[in-house]
């Protein structure tokens, strides 16, 4: 009798299943972690061309598992990924003198900002229903996205990564390959870049939500 409970595999499990050559193993991986993947190439690249961003992201992880060591966390090292193909998608654009990035709304009639906040996540807000409610966030996702735009890729990466995403200092080192003193001053200027892109929604609307600003490592 098999003991062992139901539910996904492990990671690793998983990893080392793939490295065999199981087919499904790799599909599991991917659909694990695809969502988050093409969410950050929405903010890194926007979403005109976060899906093909991700299609290369994986495709890249098919090739290069193999070279994955089992003491590295996997997300940090897919996401390291994740950001150099953004960041090769974003060079090769401004050399070819194209738009970097769409300031459209979040694709497929989403109501997503930039920065990872849904109406939908927020469900247990009494407001969240309110017509009046919603068009005000989608203002201030339409403001987030443009603001968001105009930073510097390494800004934007490291903001997004650890505001939006949650990881450590010393995990965005590792994905950038950077110091940790980068990684602090970056996201220092970020913030401060985003705060004074935003600063006309601000005057309006109120003070930015300090969510983040002060956020431990």
């Amino acid at each position: 009798m098999n003991s062992r409970k139901s539910g996904p595999l492990p990671v690793e499990e998983l990893i080392a299943r793939c490295l065999t050559g199981d087919v499904r193993a790799f599909e599991t991986l991917v659909k694990m972690h695809q969502g988050q993947v093409y969410g950050y190439a929405c903010r890194m690249v926007g979403p005109d061309a976060a899906e093909d961003i991700t299609q290369e992201v994986f495709l890249r992880v098919y090739r290069s598992l193999h070279t994955f060591r089992s003491e590295a966390e996997f997300k940090t090292w897919l996401y390291r990924i994740t950001t150099n193909v953004c960041l090769d998608h974003l060079r090769r654009v401004r050399r070819q003198g194209g738009r970097l990035l769409s300031l459209d709304s979040a694709p497929n009639g989403s109501e997503e900002s930039p920065l990872g906040w849904t109406i939908a996540d927020q469900a247990a807000d009494p407001g969240a229903t309110d017509p009046e409610v919603r068009a005000e966030r989608r203002e201030l996702a339409q403001a987030l996205q443009q603001a968001l735009s105009r930073l510097s890729d390494k800004h934007r990466a490291v903001l997004v990564l650890h505001d939006m995403y949650g990881f450590r200092y010393e995990e965005i080192k590792d994905i950038l390959h950077c110091s940790l003193g980068t990684v602090k001053s970056r996201l220092f200027y970020a913030r401060r870049a985003l705060r004074e892109e935003l600063r006309p929604y601000l005057d309006a609307v109120g003070e930015w939500p300090a969510s983040g600003a002060s956020s431990a490592s």
